[in-house]
């Protein structure tokens, strides 16, 4: 299978479409593709790859056989030395998994449970370092109905993820009422916000980026329009 029309997928990149689950749990688990990743599309060794990714070589051949097994990886070819021979692999440059093979909610619960772990982590390790003071969660019901809780000090003053001096976090879950149109809008102009900063390689630190918006089927009786701040919701 080569290029997807309409997609992302150049025309002549090499697609493998999976119909195993067991295959389809590594290309949709970001930890385990980390370690199939710098095979893909290109003839690697095992201590090519270990070096790439900062893992021993112990490591790294453990997951390449498991890779090799499973049918994702191939030996492409053997340098010949004295000793032992150097062995080259390679893995398709996609793969596709259909949904009939593995649900988008088993996809994304699997990838969203290990970086919502590592986003509480970060959170956490960052706000201790930057608040000063007697900072607390303060829970309290909006004019709305709706429960909510926030980062502020014991009199109430809210914190400020916006104040020149806060650390550069945002936390929360927000239900708001929207016609489909104004739904619409507010996806395009989070996408269109987002985009630019996408991708990007260069200097500077690491920031985890987590944006959610999904029509709520939830409890009906929850008043919405709990406001967004950085530490509640």
């Amino acid at each position: 299978m080569t290029g997807l029309q309409g997609s992302s997928v150049p025309e002549g990149v090499d697609v493998e479409v999976l119909t195993d689950e067991r295959r389809a749990r590594v290309v949709t688990d970001r930890m385990q593709l980390r370690r199939l990743a710098p095979f893909m599309g290109q003839e690697r060794t095992v201590s090519q790859v270990a070096a790439q990714l900062g893992l021993s070589v112990t490591a790294t051949y453990k997951a390449t056989q498991r890779f090799l097994t499973l049918g994702l990886l191939r030996e492409t070819r053997r340098e010949t030395r004295s000793g032992r021979a150097i062995r080259y692999y390679r893995a398709p440059q996609a793969y596709f998994t259909p949904f009939s093979v593995m649900p988008l909610e088993q996809i994304g619960q699997l990838n969203r449970a290990v970086h919502l772990e590592r986003f509480e982590r970060e959170l956490a390790r960052t706000m201790r370092h930057g608040l000063h003071g007697p900072w607390g969660a303060l829970t309290r019901v909006l004019p709305s109905g709706e429960p909510f809780y926030d980062v502020a000090t014991v009199d109430g003053r809210s914190w400020d993820p916006l104040d020149d001096d806060s650390p550069v976090v945002l936390s929360g879950w927000n239900l708001v009422t929207l016609p489909p149109a104004e739904a619409r809008a507010l996806q395009r102009e989070i996408m269109t916000v987002i985009r630019p900063y996408l991708g990007r390689r260069g200097e500077g630190s690491t920031y985890l980026l987590g944006v959610f918006l999904t029509p709520d089927g939830g409890d009906s009786t929850v008043s919405p329009a709990a406001p967004a701040h950085g530490g509640g919701g």
